[in-house]
């Protein structure tokens, strides 16, 4: 085999170096290219990530900080609210507000009048301490807030009402949740501490207890001896006018004097107008016999229900009298209004206003 001469050699050798010049351009050449291609992509899908999410919610705010999406680096940070000490009370009424991982809707200020509609669905309690933890003292059974109202205990023509429509009334809050036994699960309302004493009682409440597990005369030795007029419950309906002080507190007042001074017979200790008197004193009264109507028709209570559903006695002695020898009883055995003579024992249970 010819050997290559030093000059066929030389030529030899820089026509590989010059091939391999070439190639190291070609595919320097292309990395430069592809890197630029790939630069202005990543640009503008950053750009059109930033730009079209600009007007919708995918914003740094809504974005946990530090995390990256879409080109949008997050900004926010998770509140802790463990330590809110801020309850329903604290806050406005209807407002609402998020703490310790809840939903708190206010009860802080006035109720309004359209949000309150009592009835045995709709139900009701009264606190009547404006401070400190909830203490019910009774169920509300009728708002004077409202339109007028008429209305028969289960229809019967003399166990009529009329709830008068008030002005001038204090104001209320929610203050919690209560359940009873017999009443159910309701809202408890507790007067505003800065009412003003000059204003009316809104709310008519019903003690969710009789005074006692007894029966009691209504006055044993008045039988016969009763002065007919003194109170107006041979009316239709003796529920008390807009202004006026409740019919069954007037009642209650007047024949406690009149037992206290013996005006219609001597005491006896199972008269009801002894037993009372520290209740009465705090602001309770035997309700008069439209009073006693308006609660029986606010839950319809029936001879039916009266015992199982709400606990209730038999017969109630109401406030109002009838004649020289009988009072008014609300007799839930029959469901509505009757009367019995004065010495016969029936249950006692009181009501306020508030």
């Amino acid at each position: 085999m010819k050997k290559l001469s030093k000059k066929q050699k030389l030529v030899g050798f820089i026509a590989i170096l010059l091939v391999a010049v070439i190639l190291a351009i070609v595919i320097t050449t292309n990395i430069i290219v592809n890197n630029h291609q790939s630069n202005q992509l990543a640009s503008q899908e950053e750009y059109l990530a930033t730009t079209a999410n600009a007007g919708s919610s995918l914003v740094a705010s809504y974005i946990k900080k530090g995390i990256t999406i879409g080109g949008i680096t997050g900004t926010l940070e998770t509140l802790d609210t463990s330590d809110a000490t801020a309850t329903a009370e604290d806050i406005a009424y209807g407002k609402i507000a998020y703490a310790r991982g809840e939903r708190i809707v206010g009860t802080m200020g006035p109720i309004p009048n359209e949000d309150i509609q009592i009835s045995a669905t709709n139900v009701y309690y009264a606190d009547l301490d404006s401070s400190g933890e909830i203490s019910v003292d009774g169920v509300i059974f009728a708002d004077l807030a409202g339109e007028e109202e008429s209305g028969k205990w289960n229809g019967n023509s003399g166990s009529s009402y009329i709830i008068p429509s008030e002005a001038g009334l204090k104001q209320y809050y929610i203050k919690g949740e209560y359940t009873d036994e017999h009443f159910g699960t309701g809202k408890v309302i507790a007067p505003i501490e800065e009412n003003d004493e000059s204003k009316n009682d809104r709310f008519y409440v019903m003690a969710l207890n009789n005074i006692d597990s007894r029966t009691h005369y209504w006055y044993n030795s008045a039988y016969g001896n009763l002065n007919s007029s003194y109170n107006v419950a041979t009316s239709a309906n003796d529920f008390a006018e807009a202004g006026a002080e409740p019919t069954g507190r007037l009642n209650t007042k007047r024949m406690i004097a009149s037992w206290n001074s013996s005006q219609y017979g001597a005491q006896n200790s199972n008269d009801m107008w002894g037993l009372i008197q520290d209740e009465v004193a705090d602001g309770w009264f035997v309700p008069s016999k439209s009073e006693w109507s308006a609660f029986g028709a606010a839950f319809g209570i029936t001879s039916s229900n009266y015992s199982n559903t709400y606990g209730l006695s038999n017969d109630y002695w109401s406030s109002s009298q009838y004649g020289t020898r009988y009072a008014y009883s609300a007799s839930f055995g029959i469901g509505y209004i009757i009367s019995y003579t004065v010495r016969i024992d029936n249950s006692v249970r009181l009501a306020t206003t508030f």
